[in-house]
């Protein structure tokens, strides 16, 4: 297939740029395997909604935009099959049609399905894993051509290895994902005090079947998000969802984001003024994928890291004081979700249930400052990166942190024996 050339690529929070040489947009498999074999350097890209540097390549930049499609639909088996590179909102509307649905799902569904999958990416909810749990099988087009079928049963062992691949062990081409039936969940979100949501967070994680929580930093307030399943009707109406959702979640908030970057002392009052919007208690019933997915957020930075449920009680407080009683003054959302352990090698919740907690902030102001005050916290506290997010430890620390470490790297090592796949972010984990 001919290459695109000139083509500069952004990704969604603008913070990572590069123009390679050559940029494709296959359809077909066999493209794929031919676009491999035509160069000596190549990343693959999705939706760009890292905020990494994982997809940034010179020479050449393989997106999966166009090979999107879903091949089969297993309603006896509750499995579908679906190309790499159908993002997860197509995936979503889709399986709704047929009365199918994912079992969890994260915060946005702009990523690529491939893309979501290979960083790691997570939803909330302790009696679920990353969304990569899902997975029945993969295809995997290796850098020197040849595809390997991957099942979560039968190849254990390397399915565990490889389901978190960061793009550099081959490209991933077809996935076999378990659902079940579409279902509703019942959306109670409510105010508590910061310190009375840290206190009762376990007993908050086994009453619910999911539980996120949201801080507006320099309050003392928690916004508190407990999804459960239910039968009941839904009753979410369209009003409600244009006036919260897009008036006020998209539109309003960008607007106080803006305010808050022309006077930062501003921007204290304006996050205690957000927090009033949820004063009173919403009760509300939709679809899973429409409670999972929150309206697309502004553009902004952000680090997010994944630490052993044991130290939430003592981690949380530490954050706050963190932000409070520092020189931080942050304008957006700080976000707080649980995942349940896993067995794959470069998941971050491997063997230990997880609470993940980040920094966020809307604009450039102080953010590495910020980020390097996080990370001091994160390591006395054992965490591991998301991925896609940013961080500035690499393969001394993550060698550490990351007990199947050593065996993934050997691995990419043998696939990749040339560095095809290799870019300096890859060199900077794996060495």
């Amino acid at each position: 297939m001919k290459a695109k050339t000139g083509h500069r690529f952004t990704n969604w929070a603008k913070n990572q740029q590069c123009t390679p040489g050559s940029y494709y947009q296959p359809t077909t498999e066999q493209e794929i395997t031919d676009v491999l074999a035509r160069h000596s350097k190549i990343r693959m890209v999705g939706s760009g909604h890292s905020w990494s540097d994982i997809c940034l390549a010179d020479e050449a930049m393989l997106n999966l935009d166009n090979y999107n499609r879903i091949l089969h639909i297993d309603k006896e088996k509750l499995q579908v099959t679906a190309q790499a590179g159908i993002k997860l909102w197509q995936l979503n509307e889709e399986l709704d049609k047929h009365g199918l649905a994912l079992s969890n799902l994260g915060s946005i569904a702009k990523q690529s399905l491939a893309g979501a999958i290979s960083t790691g990416t997570h939803g909330t909810g302790i009696g679920h894993q990353i969304l990569g749990a899902q997975v029945e099988q993969f295809t995997l087009i290796k850098p020197d051509g040849e595809k390997q079928l991957l099942h979560r049963e039968k190849d254990k062992e390397l399915f565990n290895l490889c389901l978190v691949n960061l793009g550099c062990l081959g490209v991933v081409s077809e996935m076999t994902l378990n659902v079940i039936p579409a279902f509703q969940l019942q959306d109670h979100t409510f105010l508590m005090k910061y310190d009375d949501a840290v206190n009762h967070v376990e007993e908050m994680l086994h009453e619910h079947d999911h539980l996120k929580m949201w801080w507006f930093p320099h309050t003392d307030k928690m916004v508190v998000y407990t999804y459960n399943r239910t039968t009941e009707t839904r009753n979410d109406s369209r009003l409600r969802q244009w006036f919260f959702d897009e008036l006020l979640s998209v539109h309003m908030y960008r607007l106080l984001l803006g305010v808050g970057s022309l006077n930062r002392d501003w921007r204290k009052p304006i996050n205690q003024m957000l927090v009033k919007n949820f004063e009173r208690p919403l009760q509300r019933i939709e679809k899973s994928y429409k409670v999972f997915n929150v309206p697309e957020p502004p553009l902004h930075r952000e680090t997010e890291w994944a630490f052993d449920i044991k130290h939430a009680r003592a981690l949380l407080p530490e954050y706050k004081k963190l932000i409070n009683h520092g020189p931080h003054r942050l304008n957006f959302i700080q976000e707080i979700r649980f995942t349940k352990a896993d067995n794959f090698a470069l998941s971050p919740c491997y063997q230990r249930d997880s609470v993940w907690l980040g920094a966020y902030n809307a604009d450039n102001f102080r953010w590495n400052e910020l980020l390097h005050d996080f990370e001091q916290l994160a390591i006395r506290y054992n965490g591991r990166p998301h991925w896609g997010k940013e961080f500035t430890v690499g393969a001394n620390y993550l060698s550490v942190e990351y007990l199947q470490y050593g065996p993934f790297a050997q691995l990419r090592q043998t696939l990749d024996p040339t560095g095809k796949l290799m870019n300096a972010y890859i060199q900077k984990l794996l060495g």
